[in-house]
């Protein structure tokens, strides 16, 4: 009985956020109460996220078959450790987006269904996460990839429509692929339910190469919506976003290419390691590279976060690359916090442009005396970014380290460490600027007052990274369990699709 309680319960997640949508469609002449619905709504799909997070920690990984047809028949949805800890911090992070809200403009955006379109991309996120079936992936990714263009030109600014353009290229390019490679797997396996897709490309020895050439199309098509090498729609998206969008984007948009990669290549191309995982390291490296230039290279802030964006997606594939548990692991504990972390990296960023109207930081000056709070936020989520204890990226990254140590990936390990001081040193160079720069000059700047709501967010943002960090022991349960229920040989198939192994025998 519980169990079936549950599983129908694991559709909540997804279902909140789409009739909240569709009910602001009605009611958005009434912003206030626009503003609670979402809000509320969030909030709630949080909550249940994280007592399905909870049940699955103690028992075992849910799975909901639509229409009561069992796999590989019907759709299935799967509550495992790994979808349902980046549900609960996914629906959390929005929660906060929407309280942030979108300050003068409120009544405008509300108008122009911008909260509808946040929450159909948290649908389409949240659905990318749960599904268990090939095709349903892409259909996830569309729901995202057409909700992301409208609140890419929403504005209707020459340079949103140019960021929009080159954003939806290389994303309609990265869905091609895509569906190119659940269609070549399909021809390959005969099924697009997970379970079933791993148990029969672990039973074909004969046909390596035909597994190998699809797992490259799929790599090529989540590195695309990862961000990995393939970043070049990133930096202008995030830099004509306000700041709640840039957020949005930041926290959830590379994070499911992320996520899939990790499932696709712990869970279902894990026979043939030798050649896809040392490629992830190696497009890691790379990727670190470039955000490691494009930290150092920018003056404006927002194209600094935008590449911090890009580098902490290295350091996820790195340990995902290193095919270790400790590396995975690792990989896994980096991802949830780093939807956090950039979250606060944009609301701090997009709250000092606002206070100064400026995006250069040689302008901020001034900023020490008149908004002493920044500048503690700011130094916490430096440190977290840097992976200093005992903050929240600290625990993450020690895990990377040592999955690159045991699987000899140095070349990648020493990149981390070089990109990760670049990328604190970038950051460090903002605040000394505003905090310790011309202070005679600050004084004679009038800044903007920022509402005392968006400080509280931004505290509970800081809160939540030390949490995170001093609870890093709770939280390396779930992602150990993630990371051995995908990384275990048929360990998957028994904990969620039991009847499956069964049939094939």
């Amino acid at each position: 009985m519980t169990t079936m309680l549950m599983s129908n319960l694991l559709i909540l997640p997804l279902l909140l956020p789409a009739v909240c949508a569709l009910g602001l469609v009605f009611i958005r002449t009434h912003s206030r109460l626009s503003r609670i619905f979402s809000i509320g709504t969030m909030a709630v799909t949080t909550v249940v996220s994280l007592l399905l997070l909870i049940y699955v920690m103690y028992h075992k990984p849910i799975a909901l078959d639509f229409g009561g047809w069992q796999a590989p028949f019907g759709i299935q949805f799967v509550g495992d450790s790994l979808s349902l800890l980046l549900v609960t911090t996914s629906s959390f992070v929005v929660t906060l987006i929407m309280a942030y809200g979108f300050g003068r403009t409120e009544k405008r955006a509300i108008r122009y269904y911008l909260p509808s379109f946040i929450l159909f991309l948290t649908v389409g996120v949240i659905g990318s996460f749960l599904t268990a079936d090939l095709f349903n992936i892409y259909v996830m990714f569309e729901v995202m990839l057409l909700a992301s263009f409208v609140l890419i030109t929403l504005g209707q600014s020459v340079e949103q429509l140019r960021a929009a353009i080159i954003y939806v290229v290389l994303n309609i390019l990265g869905s091609w692929l895509l569906l190119l490679g659940v269609g070549l797997l399909y021809k390959l396996t005969g099924t697009l339910n997970f379970t079933l897709v791993a148990q029969r490309l672990n039973e074909m020895d004969d046909d390596k190469s035909s597994i190998v050439i699809v797992s490259m199309v799929f790599l090529i098509a989540f590195s695309a919506k990862a961000a990995l090498v393939l970043f070049m729609w990133l930096p202008k998206a995030y830099a004509v976003l306000n700041t709640e969008l840039a957020a949005l984007f930041a926290a959830l948009m590379t994070k499911v290419g992320a996520y899939a990669l990790i499932r696709f290549f712990t869970l279902i191309f894990d026979e043939h390691s030798g050649i896809t995982h040392p490629l992830l390291v190696f497009l890691s490296c790379i990727t670190m590279l470039i955000g490691a230039f494009g930290v150092l290279a920018y003056r404006d802030i927002k194209k600094i976060a935008a590449y911090q964006v890009i580098l902490s997606i290295g350091f996820i594939i790195l340990g995902l690359g290193t095919n270790t548990i400790a590396g995975v692991n690792g990989a896994i504990f980096y991802l949830a916090n780093d939807i956090v972390v950039k979250t606060l990296l944009f609301f701090i960023i997009g709250s000092l442009v606002y206070i100064t109207g400026l995006r250069q930081y040689k302008s901020l000056y001034g900023l020490a005396k008149q908004e002493p709070f920044f500048g503690v936020a700011f130094v916490v989520m430096i440190l977290a970014i840097g992976g200093v204890p005992p903050f929240s990226g600290f625990p993450g990254k020690v895990f990377i380290f040592k999955g690159a140590i045991e699987n000899g990936n140095y070349i990648g390990l020493a990149l981390m460490i070089i990109t990760s001081l670049i990328a604190m040193f970038s950051l460090f160079r903002i605040f000394f600027v505003m905090y310790l720069g011309n202070e005679s000059k600050g004084e004679a700047i009038v800044f903007n007052k920022i509402p005392t709501y968006r400080k509280n967010l931004i505290g509970v943002l800081v809160a939540m990274i030390i949490v995170m960090g001093l609870a890093a022991p709770l939280l390396f349960k779930v992602t150990d369990n993630a990371t051995h229920l995908n990384m275990d040989d048929g360990l998957y198939e028994k904990m969620v699709n039991p009847h499956l192994i069964k049939g094939d025998k």
